[in-house]
């Protein structure tokens, strides 16, 4: 019995031990500084439903004087820019909103209004998010962005009217500090307004440029030909690259102005095995080195590079087989 009675007491005894241990490591997991400061980091600076929600978008940068103004209407995202508004590049806006409603970790690293100046996060040196949307008056989500931290990897934020200061991993600053023109969708020819404009569906291609011969390149069973330019054995891979950069071209900005265009001095027409034709038109921009580009069916007019414009108006013997 007196065995029996010291092995139950040692098992008691070593149960209420570990019982101990069990509660001081739990002790450490609720009051560890780290895991208290990590639960204090997990954030998000804006909830899934309101970026559902989201209308309208203005980013500001402290190193630009220009506003960007993102509106969305019946599902598609706009640019305002002088009370016009131009395509915007769907794809970019809806990662930043994901980015944005994403949960992070945004540790705590002040809560005294004071620090603010310290770490750029006055309203007159912050830069800005703030989104607006669904039937709420004020916006959706107002948060003010700072200064890098020491590292140099994140960057300080608070939003606009709390005291809390946070930091993040800086991925915000290559949206708010990229200019407009970023914003907007160049492309002259979108797939998802000209789906029937494929390479397959050219079949014939009339390069008249500002300062050659035109040319004529026609689809024939699967490969083609050229009039205009006698003597060329052509390659049709070439013609094919050709298409293909004509379709994927994007301009440097949209033309704004509502001047008289100068009379086009090139284009070229896409003929499709529907019938349907397609024009580019390039003419002078006024008071400058730049050509305006207008696409046939596009209300909006463009402005082209010149590295864009050697690539669209190619000499007859860039399709030579070498």
């Amino acid at each position: 019995m007196d065995t029996s009675n010291r092995y139950n007491r040692s098992i008691m005894l070593l149960s209420g031990v570990a019982g101990v241990l069990v509660l001081i490591y739990a002790g450490t997991l609720i009051f560890d500084p780290e895991q208290m400061n990590a639960r204090k980091g997990s954030f998000r600076l804006l909830e899934p439903a309101w970026a559902e929600q989201a209308d309208r978008i203005e980013l500001s940068s402290s190193g630009a004087e220009e506003k960007v103004i993102l509106i969305q209407k019946d599902k598609v995202w706009f640019v305002s820019r002088d009370n016009t508004e131009y395509p915007a590049k769907q794809l970019r806006i809806e990662d930043f909103l994901t980015m944005l409603s994403a949960k992070g970790n945004y540790p705590v690293r002040g809560t005294a209004a004071a620090s603010h100046e310290r770490l750029g996060l006055t309203a007159d040196t912050a830069s800005r998010i703030v989104i607006r949307g669904g039937p709420a008056t004020y916006p959706l989500l107002d948060v003010l962005l700072g200064k890098e931290d020491s590292t140099g990897q994140e960057i300080y934020l608070r939003k606009n009217g709390e005291t809390e200061v946070r930091s993040v991993e800086d991925r915000l600053s290559s949206y708010v500090d990229s200019p407009q023109t970023s914003w907007f969708d160049l492309r002259l020819f979108p797939k998802e307004r000209r789906p029937e404009l494929t390479i397959k569906s050219v079949q014939r291609v009339t390069v008249n440029a500002p300062s050659s011969e035109p040319f004529v390149l026609t689809r024939h069973e699967g490969s083609w030909t050229i009039t205009g330019a006698a003597g060329i054995n052509i390659d049709n891979q070439q013609v094919e690259s050709y298409i293909r950069a004509v379709l994927e071209a994007e301009a440097e900005d949209f033309f704004a102005s509502q001047d008289p265009q100068p009379p086009h001095e090139g284009q070229i027409l896409l003929e499709l095995g529907t019938g349907q034709t397609l024009a580019v038109k390039v003419s002078p921009v006024l008071g400058s080195n730049q050509r305006g580009a207008e696409v046939e069916g596009s209300p909006y007019r463009y402005v082209l590079a010149e590295w864009t414009l050697t690539r669209l108006f190619r000499d007859s013997s860039y399709f030579e087989r070498q």
